[in-house]
């Protein structure tokens, strides 16, 4: 039996072998800079939307080498603000959107609201920014902030995911709306994190892996067939927009447009609305304009926009106009999300607001 033993002594040695390995990674990682995001708050009434627990810090850094690190907080709302919102206090503008408004690479205030503030003396400008959020969820944030806040000009922002994200058969993100096979809005319940993700998420190292240094959870899960609370978006969809859409997408996406502004109309705000329109960069980088679903999208919404009444920011001219000048870039090297200069120049754009 002294090959069992030796054979028991080995095993028991890899296992400690990895475990202590897995311990000194996880306290290393804790040491350093780790991205370490806000939990997002449970969110199970209609009347309600999704947001980040309230008045916690975040730290956010960039690249497996840390290049660049930044530190937000929340505000008493649940939304990364250098200051808390108040009911009904109507504030001048209320900016709407997803990752580009939550703006996790750049400091609170860096952000387009916060330049804006800095820049013109508005004390009043409100952000609601949650990551991973279509067109479908920003009817409903609007409508949050009619009902709570009385904004004077809504501003929402646009990007290249925000058309079929919207569709609940092509990704469902618990805690927001999206449109049925009928195109009518339901709402998926938000109770909170469980399962591996709720353990990763509480990994420092596991943080590094996925929000850092570069590898999919979206991919990772797939491969292990797993499909926890809040990933059951298909893999092949997952980050930035794909430059070429299936036909029968490409016409739902069509009909997004058209349900976003139907329902912004029944909530009688088009003439309080500004769209910004994010702009194709690797276009503007090479001095070209190549057919693209984002493309497609962007012209379809330059027309919904001009029929519904509604004032569009399209950042194409602006961003173009600034590279071609100065050829800086408008997002990170790691990370595809706007820079601060490019929040500085949406928010110039938008300091004409009345």
């Amino acid at each position: 039996m002294s090959w069992i033993k030796k054979i028991t002594q080995i095993f028991s040695y890899l296992i400690f072998l990895i475990v202590s390995v897995a311990l000194m990674l996880e306290v290393i990682f804790r040491i350093l800079p780790t991205t370490t995001p806000v939990d997002l708050q449970s969110v199970t009434s209609e009347e309600d939307i999704l947001r980040f627990h309230a008045n916690q810090k975040a730290i956010f850094s960039l690249g497996a080498n840390f290049y660049k690190t930044v530190t937000k907080e929340t505000n008493n709302a649940g939304f990364y603000s250098n200051f808390n919102y108040q009911k009904n206090k109507m504030p001048k503008i209320m900016i709407i959107g997803d990752s580009f408004v939550e703006a996790t690479q750049i400091e609170n205030s860096d952000t387009i609201g916060e330049v804006i503030i800095r820049k013109n003396n508005k004390k009043d400008v409100y952000q609601m920014g949650v990551s991973e959020i279509p067109l479908s969820q920003y009817i409903k944030m609007a409508e949050y902030a009619q009902n709570n806040y009385k904004p004077d000009h809504f501003v929402i922002v646009i990007v290249g995911n925000d058309f079929d994200e919207s569709l609940c058969e092509h990704r469902i993100k618990l805690g927001t709306w999206c449109f049925d096979e009928n195109f009518e809005l339901i709402f998926n319940p938000f109770v909170g994190y469980t399962g591996i993700r709720k353990y990763a998420r509480q990994s420092a190292f596991a943080r590094y892996i996925f929000l850092q240094a570069g590898l999919s959870w979206r991919n990772f899960m797939a491969k292990l067939k797993l499909k926890p609370q809040g990933m059951e978006a298909n893999h092949e969809y997952a980050g930035n927009v794909e430059r070429i859409k299936h036909k029968e997408i490409l016409n739902k996406s069509f009909i997004v447009i058209d349900r976003f502004f139907e329902e912004l109309d029944k909530l009688k705000i088009t003439d309080k609305v500004t769209i910004v329109l994010d702009a194709d960069r690797q276009d503007i980088y090479n001095n070209s304009r190549t057919e693209s679903y984002f493309q497609k999208m962007r012209e379809y919404t330059i027309i919904k926009a001009k029929e519904n009444g509604l004032r569009l920011v399209d950042m194409r001219p602006i961003f173009a106009d600034d590279y071609r000048e100065h050829k800086i870039k408008f997002e990170f090297p790691t990370d595809g999300h706007w820079n601060e200069r490019a929040h500085e120049l949406v928010a110039k754009a938008l300091m004409g607001i009345n």
